[in-house]
């Protein structure tokens, strides 16, 4: 049987669209994966160093602010970040970290429906260790959280071919205990994907994850700078910075 050139044509973005999406499957599973958290009450998280070197962090801050801004107005990705830059941003993070309590009280973020978090918010800094895995330079993360404790999570794609996106519609909670407060456990309901400007494409590889959490602990939050810690399985340490848009 002879296959039309208009058919092979047709054919070709559906099979580009699921090659791509298989050769990803691995890294993006591993993106929606649970993080490795510890639990720390706030208070244990910051007091200690904070009384031992009473040190100012505003030049760092006011650092990161302008360079996280410019990094988002000029679309550049956490993962086209060269070595030395990733270094200098994580330094100011941890300088932040250790001198300056989160000018807003993590279990606060639990308060009025969660809505200091409504809002769209961009990854744009990760620290070497943490983990965007084999996903394209290309890449960020996304959160989106609505009222009533819902949530977009979602991947975001510059230049892969065609795949702009790929969103775990969720719901979500934020522990306001002190045993971790601030902590946001996100619960996958679907997968869906865009890609070729069709939007909400269901992905069904990922229909296993639905139902399984995944955790954001935070460790500092201002309302526009968010800091969140994680460890790998081999248990190192890491953190990313979302900034509000």
């Amino acid at each position: 049987m002879r296959i039309t050139k208009s058919i092979v044509k047709s054919a070709i973005p559906l099979l580009w669209m699921a090659t791509t999406l298989s050769f990803l499957q691995t890294s993006l599973v591993s993106s929606f994966t649970p993080s490795h958290i510890r639990y720390f009450s706030e208070s244990s998280r910051y007091s200690t160093v904070i009384q031992a070197n009473g040190q100012s962090s505003e030049f760092e801050l006011q650092e990161l602010r302008a360079q996280f801004q410019a990094m988002l107005n000029q679309n550049v990705r956490p993962k086209m970040l060269t070595s030395e830059k990733r270094q200098e941003i994580e330094s100011y993070v941890s300088n932040v970290l250790r001198n300056s309590p989160s000018p807003i009280p993590l279990k606060k973020l639990a308060d009025d429906g969660a809505s200091r978090l409504h809002g769209n918010w961009t990854l744009v800094f990760a620290s070497e260790n943490a983990s965007l895995g084999d996903l394209p330079k290309d890449s960020t993360v996304q959160f989106s959280f609505y009222p009533g404790f819902k949530c977009d999570y979602k991947l975001k794609f510059a230049k892969t071919l065609g795949l702009k996106s790929l969103t775990a519609k969720s719901t979500f909670m934020v522990d306001s205990s002190p045993v971790n407060p601030g902590l946001v456990t996100f619960i996958y309901q679907d997968i869906v994907s865009d890609v070729f400007g069709l939007k909400s494409l269901p992905v069904g590889m990922f229909g296993m994850l639905k139902g399984r959490a995944n955790y954001l602990e935070t460790m500092w939050f201002d309302g526009k700078l968010w800091v969140e810690r994680g460890y790998s399985p081999e248990g190192i340490e890491f953190f990313n910075v979302y900034i509000k848009e």
